[in-house]
């Protein structure tokens, strides 16, 4: 019993210390030429959906 409430003791700080080791600074994504291209190669993209039709 003293092991598992040692063992639960050390994941609660443990996960307590965690975020101060992440770092602090925030991601930041390139910026896209156009704001149309999706996936970073410089072109222009388009996005189209299909919707199902009816039996």
């Amino acid at each position: 019993m003293r092991l598992r409430t040692t063992t639960a003791l050390a994941a609660l700080v443990a996960a307590g210390l965690i975020p101060l080791t992440l770092p602090t600074t925030p991601a930041s994504a390139g910026t896209a030429k156009y704001a149309d291209d999706f996936d970073g190669d410089g072109y222009r993209d388009l996005a189209a959906s299909v919707l199902p039709t009816a039996p």
